[in-house]
């Protein structure tokens, strides 16, 4: 089954650590991950995101969704839309309501998120953030987690797990990824 990566905002499909896991995957786990990227992230569209998504997912039963950041809202919007079931569901840094340090993103969270019909939906999920995440901070990622009912990972640093020349690795993720689709 497939795993597919989404990012976030201002963020592309080769950032940060996300190339890391997708090797990480094929070479590891043998498994087909495909990163998505999505247009114009810099001044991202929740319909054109969508599109997109319905243009590069094969949906299908069983799949697993890697969510960062903004991509964690687009995981939600994803399975919301689409009849599957046994999703294993992974979000870094998430976050589902609107969120005082990037206001700008608000259209995304503007229609709260039905987890009656999502939660049937997924087989496994974890939610993974820091404690010293100043983009998307902790609280609403435990938020996050807790509509989804999900195990959660709190590290103790990373800030949003992109800063420059400290994010092209990311374990923690590998090793939640590793647990969800066994």
């Amino acid at each position: 089954m497939t795993i597919y990566m989404f990012h976030g905002y201002t963020s592309n499909a080769n950032d940060h650590w996300f190339p890391w896991l997708e090797n990480r995957v094929e070479t590891e786990l043998h498994r087909p991950f495909k990163k998505l990227n999505f247009p114009d992230s810099d001044h991202p569209v929740e319909q054109a995101w969508d599109q997109y998504c319905d243009a590069n997912i094969d949906p299908e039963d069983g799949m697993t969704l890697v969510g960062h950041s903004l991509g964690c809202i687009q995981v939600l919007h994803y399975l919301d839309q689409h009849d599957i079931h046994n999703v294993n569901v992974l979000l870094v840094s998430g976050f589902d309501e609107p969120i005082w340090t990037l206001p700008e993103l608000d259209s995304f969270t503007e229609h709260p998120v039905d987890y009656t019909g999502i939660l049937p939906k997924i087989r496994k999920v974890a939610v993974i953030s820091a404690i010293n995440d100043d983009s998307v901070p902790y609280p609403y990622t435990l938020t996050l987690a807790r509509h989804l009912h999900a195990k959660f990972v709190l590290m103790p640093s990373g800030h949003h797990f992109t800063d420059t020349g400290k994010d092209k690795q990311l374990p923690i993720v590998f090793e939640e990824l590793k647990q969800l689709i066994k």
